[in-house]
């Protein structure tokens, strides 16, 4: 199946799969089964029988459209505008099919040597008369995707095929094509004088050297007006001297998740060009333990100069993260500071891998992600900040902060809490995408399309 790279405005000798309802005229020896295809081939023409009109969803099109890239029967030109309901506009049609074929028709890291035959046949979108606005909605869907399934490439790339090295070279390579872009990599040094001791702590067990990539976007240059996206980067998670055990390290290569997010991101806003100013920061390191690897009971400086006690090493993700994000506070001058993270297996147990939790400073922020999110179809629930999750990470009596809080409760609230400490009271978002970024070790990468879709405002 090839990916939608153009809507169709011409007939071709591809069956015409057009959507019916049960309240319509039905075709003799029609299969009245919903989501069934049936094929009239002698006509040219398919009918995909869908029920009621009006309890037809964006969410069930969409699964609908992934199923097509899959196990599509014949080559179809489906009908968009004969799937348009009261409750779905053609720009939702467009959106829904052109997002679902493209994520499961993405050709992404594989090494196998031999597997099932790919489905050979091919989809088209028609519509006879499109307007700007249907090419607009297409051209953004495809976009968002296209940068979706660019990260989830990434993510499901092996570690030894991904360290921090090759992941920064990669983001210097495959962004050169956008020249409304600036993309700078810091190496081990500059992060040395800079004084990012967390981030260092972290790498301090790895053969190969941290990066921090900075990728940067100012589509308003008379602004002061500025949002900046932090990601974690973590390569691979092996939990350093608080090693996982057995199926817990299983699936630790997708931890850097949040960084190829936040790197899409901007891949969407080169090609949408917003006039706002963007930023994004990747935080990249693997967790690993060698003879000098960073110890339970060491204490080490933030670029912030906060002091913190690491009572658990496998919290590294907010460490990295916390000096990304005073970097992006103090270099860049955020008024926005949004960081994205599979930060912790206590979000999994609290909202599964169904919804993503959001931490928000402020109620304008949650409203503007909320928004964003119900445009994009994505779920998200808000979280709360409150002093009382770090009571106890602020109870080191030799460091500014502990990392952790071990009282077993809460633990995605006080990692929050913990990052929040490095923002210098700027507007901040915290996205936990452990639940919802892989799910049964496939690359979902949840909340792409909806940190676009909020920067793009």
């Amino acid at each position: 199946m090839q990916l939608i790279k153009q809507l169709s405005t011409k007939r071709n000798d591809h069956l015409l799969l057009k959507a019916i309802f049960e309240d319509e005229i039905l075709p003799e020896f029609l299969v009245k089964e919903t989501e069934a295809i049936t094929d009239f081939i002698d006509k040219k023409v398919s009918y995909i029988y869908l029920g009621k009109k009006q309890e037809l969803q964006y969410n069930s099109l969409y699964s609908l459209a992934q199923d097509l890239a899959l196990n599509a029967a014949y080559d179809y030109q489906i009908d968009l505008s004969s799937f348009v309901t009261e409750n779905l506009t053609i720009n939702d049609v467009v959106d829904a099919f052109t997002k679902g074929i493209n994520f499961s028709a993405a050709k992404l890291y594989n090494k196998k040597t031999f597997t099932y035959k790919e489905n050979p046949n091919n989809i088209e979108l028609f519509i006879e008369q499109a307007s700007q606005s249907v090419i607009d909605s297409f051209n953004k869907a495809r976009i968002l995707i296209e940068s979706q399934n660019w990260a989830r490439n990434l993510g499901i790339t092996p570690p030894n095929e991904l360290n921090s090295e090759q992941l920064a070279k990669i983001v210097v390579e495959d962004f050169k094509e956008y020249k409304n872009l600036s993309v700078k990599v810091l190496e081990k040094k500059e992060i040395e004088k800079l004084g990012m001791g967390l981030l260092l702590s972290v790498n301090r067990g790895s053969v190969y050297e941290p990066r921090v990539v900075i990728i940067e976007y100012k589509g308003n240059p008379d602004s002061n007006q500025k949002t900046v996206l932090i990601g974690k980067g973590i390569t691979f998670d092996s939990g350093g001297y608080n090693i996982k055990t057995g199926r817990n390290m299983l699936g630790m290569k997708y931890d850097m998740s949040g960084s190829a997010i936040v790197a899409s991101v901007l891949k969407s806003v080169a090609q949408l060009k917003p006039k706002t100013n963007v930023s994004a920061i990747m935080c990249i390191t693997d967790n690993r333990v060698n003879g000098d690897a960073s110890l339970p009971d060491s204490v080490w400086t933030s670029m912030s100069g906060k002091t913190v006690e690491i009572n658990n090493t496998d919290a590294e993700g907010r460490l990295v993260m916390a000096d990304g994000l005073y970097y992006g506070a103090d270099v860049l001058k955020a008024t926005r500071l949004i960081d994205v993270a599979t930060l912790t297996g206590a979000m999994v147990a609290a909202l599964g891998d169904t919804y993503t939790g959001i931490w928000s400073t402020t109620e304008k922020a949650w409203k503007e992600i909320s928004d964003a999110a119900t445009i994009q179809h994505e779920l998200i629930w808000r979280m709360p900040f409150d002093s009382d999750y770090e009571e106890f990470m602020k109870g080191s009596i030799v460091a500014d902060l502990k990392n952790t809080d071990y009282t077993g409760h809460a633990g995605s609230c006080s990692a929050a809490m913990f990052l929040k400490e490095f923002t210098k009271g700027i507007e901040y978002i915290h996205l936990d995408v452990a639940g919802t970024n892989d799910i049964d070790e496939k690359p979902m990468f949840a909340m792409t399309k909806t940190l676009t879709e909020l920067v793009l405002k």
